[in-house]
């Protein structure tokens, strides 16, 4: 289940966007209040993340005798845009002249919440891999970028304490801009990404090929022609054809499909399984 994951990172958003922005109210930094509010937006990400999670957890129905997993990469792209949007408005509000009059403290509160932002990345990014879940990959990976453009908020600070206004203005529209054009990229990429699941991918991975070749192969009188594994989200699909003597009776094909489907559903990620047969001499 993602919702879980889903639910600490709203909530842990929350938490670090109410003490940036208060923290920056506290400490007159304006730099620490546009971070926190950066942050509290992602909760909107979070809320996709939990519709589309729940939703790709739909029961198959006539229209869709497969399940609905495939909304976990559409709501992935939306997240995407959420990130590539983020980005070009990091772009534009660069060119927004502020002044800016902070002390040390900010340094520390914004130091924590990177701390606890990274913390929250690798944890997202660690169940997204262990879950197969698209949805918490895309997620982790914005907490990830987020935290990296909170380091460059962080310096932003530490120049506001060491130079003068008019020398942070400048630091602060190129890191700006470097900021929105790496979170776009990253955007970009996963947006790409998970449109091509939607249209349709398949797992190449050749241990977990190699894995489900050695269960089917056991079987005498059988030969694999094609093994095709198909992603639907937090789930697989695997369609087989099957070589067969051509002896074969029906009832022993049946049989052995039967045993095949059995063992293949053992595995958590595997939901469906489709078998073809064409007859052929088998060795």
């Amino acid at each position: 289940m993602s919702s879980k994951e889903l639910i600490t990172s709203f909530f842990t958003n929350l938490m670090l966007g109410i003490i940036k922005v208060f923290g920056g109210f506290i400490t007159n930094s304006k730099t620490l209040i546009s971070d926190g509010i950066h942050c509290l937006s992602d909760m909107g990400t979070d809320v996709i993340g939990l519709i589309g999670t729940k939703l790709s957890k739909k029961e198959p129905d006539k229209e869709h005798p497969f399940g609905h997993g495939k909304i976990e990469y559409v709501t992935s792209m939306l997240m995407s845009l959420f990130i590539i949007i983020l980005g070009f408005t990091c772009i534009i509000n660069s060119f927004k002249q502020t002044t800016q009059e902070t002390n040390i403290y900010a340094l520390l509160i914004l130091f924590i919440c990177i701390i606890i932002k990274l913390m929250l990345s690798q944890y997202l990014i660690k169940k997204g891999k262990k879950l197969n879940n698209s949805i918490l990959l895309t997620n982790g990976t914005e907490s990830k970028y987020d935290a990296f453009g909170s380091m460059f908020a962080l310096l932003f600070i530490f120049l506001s304490i060491i130079s003068g206004k008019e020398s942070l203005i400048n630091y602060d529209v190129i890191g700006s801009i470097v900021i929105g054009v790496l979170t776009i990229k990253v955007g970009l990429k996963l947006f790409i990404k998970n449109m091509d699941s939607v249209i349709g991918e398949i797992n190449t991975d050749k241990e977990r090929n190699l894995t489900l070749n050695s269960i089917i192969s056991k079987y005498k009188k059988t030969k694999i022609k094609r093994l095709t594994i198909l992603k639907y989200g937090h789930y697989e699909s695997v369609i087989i054809d099957l070589y067969v003597e051509a002896n074969m009776t029906i009832k022993e094909a049946y049989k052995i499909e039967s045993k095949i489907k059995k063992e293949l559903k053992k595995d958590e990620k595997i939901k469906y399984v489709t078998i073809s047969y064409a007859p052929k001499k088998v060795n």
